[in-house]
C-alpha cells in the first residue's frame, strides 16, 4: 500500500470465521475500507508489509485455525500477531480485540497495552453493531488527528 492509501479509513480484520467476518463487515458504514486476514500467517504477512499507520484500526481475534493457509498456521495464533503488531504498527492505531478466548485474550491485551497501544476488549458474543460503531468513532477521531 502506498502513501496515498492513508486518506482511506481502513480497518484490518483478523478473523478466521466466515460468519463473524460477515457480521463485522455488515456493521460497517460504506466509507470504511477493509482488509481481511483469515489466518495468523496471512495477518503476519500483511502487518509486515503494511508497516506504520496504514490502518485506522485493527480488529483482532486469537484462535485463527479455521482458515489455515499453510501448515505453519496450525502453530500460530493471536499472540504471534501481537508480536508483529508491536514491531511494525504505529502505537496510534487502536485495536479492538474481539476474541472469545478467556485465557489468552487478556494476555494479548496486556502485552499490547504494555507496549503503548490503545486496546478495547469486547468478546464477539458481547459485540454489537452499536459497540463496534462507538469504537470506530474513537478510531476515526485518532485517525483524523494523524491526517
Amino acid at each position: 500500500m502506498g502513501s496515498d492509501d492513508r486518506r482511506f479509513f481502513r480497518l484490518l480484520i483478523i478473523e478466521d470465521d466466515h460468519e463473524r467476518e460477515r457480521v463485522l463487515k455488515s456493521w460497517l458504514t460504506p466509507d470504511v475500507k477493509t482488509v481481511v486476514a483469515g489466518s495468523a500467517g496471512r495477518a503476519i504477512g500483511i502487518l509486515e508489509r503494511d508497516r506504520g499507520s496504514v490502518y485506522a484500526g485493527i480488529l483482532l481475534d486469537h484462535d485463527l485455525q479455521g482458515r489455515m493457509a499453510t501448515t505453519t498456521d496450525r502453530y500460530l495464533d493471536g499472540k504471534d500477531i501481537v508480536n508483529v503488531i508491536v514491531k511494525n504498527i504505529s502505537k496510534n492505531v487502536p485495536i479492538l480485540e474481539h476474541s472469545m478466548n478467556v485465557t489468552q485474550a487478556p494476555v494479548m491485551a496486556h502485552r499490547l497495552e504494555k507496549d503503548g497501544f490503545y486496546v478495547t476488549r469486547i468478546p464477539m458474543a458481547n459485540l454489537t453493531k452499536e459497540r463496534l460503531q462507538e469504537w470506530i468513532g474513537e478510531a476515526r477521531a485518532l485517525w483524523e488527528d494523524e491526517q
